[in-house]
């Protein structure tokens, strides 16, 4: 994964996928995937993408853990992997 490439939503940039942060706004429920330099916007709930892939219990935790937000919303958010992953080609990559 280290070496796959992402395009931050809000800049445009590629950028390593690890070097990424998911995005989440918490009124809509919506999901992107922005890099470090990208302007925060005020809603903004960030995980970065290195914190969650370091260990499969990350992963198990970070997701037991939007599960427990009100506003998290499962289906935008799986909507989201599937939209992010055809953009960024990312197709194969488990």
């Amino acid at each position: 994964m280290q070496f796959k490439t992402a395009t931050c939503e809000r800049t445009g940039q590629k950028i390593l996928l690890i070097d990424g942060f998911f995005v989440a706004n918490p009124v809509t429920g919506e999901w992107s995937f922005v890099s470090a330099d990208a302007p925060d916007q005020s809603a903004d709930y960030n995980v970065a993408t290195s914190e969650i892939v370091k260990s499969p219990e990350a992963l198990v935790d970070w997701i037991a853990h939007l599960n427990e937000k009100t506003w998290f919303d499962a289906k935008k958010f799986a909507d989201f992997f599937s939209r992010f992953r055809e953009e960024n080609n990312l197709f194969g990559s488990v």
